[in-house]
């Protein structure tokens, strides 16, 4: 049986806009890698500190980057899979592209399905990210990898560096 937004408890903004006050689980998502496995390119998208050298143009093109998974929950659990789902439909109904992405620690040690969506501006898709229960949404265009929060102002922009499995 499908399942509908509605069928779920989402987390509430006001938690989420708490979670953006302090450091957790801020810095964890500054210690995020994303990866992409799409019929264009297959890669990772790795952010880099000040100072680095990053690319300039996203291989994929400017994106944004939603998952469902709520916080403190199991990403791999059968309700967050379900939560996916929906994302799925509504973007598919609305028209919007996307393609699977992971979200992966630096470590390896989290990895959580996501999709990177296509033709949204910041404030659409940080509105997206907040109807989904979401602390915050990562933005890929030009020179500039961000973290954006979604009930809240708060941001971090950071260059970045792109690691190609493409094989041709």
């Amino acid at each position: 049986m499908a399942h509908e937004h509605s069928d779920f408890q989402w987390t509430a903004s006001s938690t989420l806009a708490q979670c953006t006050q302090g450091d957790y689980p801020w810095q964890h998502y500054l210690q995020t890698a994303v990866e992409f496995e799409g019929d264009r390119q297959a890669g990772t998208v790795w952010p880099v500190d000040c100072g680095e050298i990053g690319c300039e143009q996203p291989p994929l093109g400017p994106l944004h980057i939603i998952t469902t998974v709520q916080p403190d929950s199991n990403p791999t659990s059968a309700e967050n899979l379900a939560r996916m789902a929906v994302l799925d439909h509504e973007l598919q109904t609305a028209g919007i592209a996307s393609i699977t992405a992971i979200g992966v620690s630096f470590d390896g040690t989290h990895r959580e399905e996501s999709r990177a969506v296509f033709g949204l501006d910041d404030g659409q898709a940080r509105a997206l990210g907040l109807r989904f229960g979401q602390v915050a949404i990562f933005g890929w265009r030009g020179p500039r990898w961000s973290l954006l929060a979604c009930a809240t102002d708060r941001q971090e922009h950071r260059r970045w560096r792109w690691e190609s499995l493409t094989t041709q």
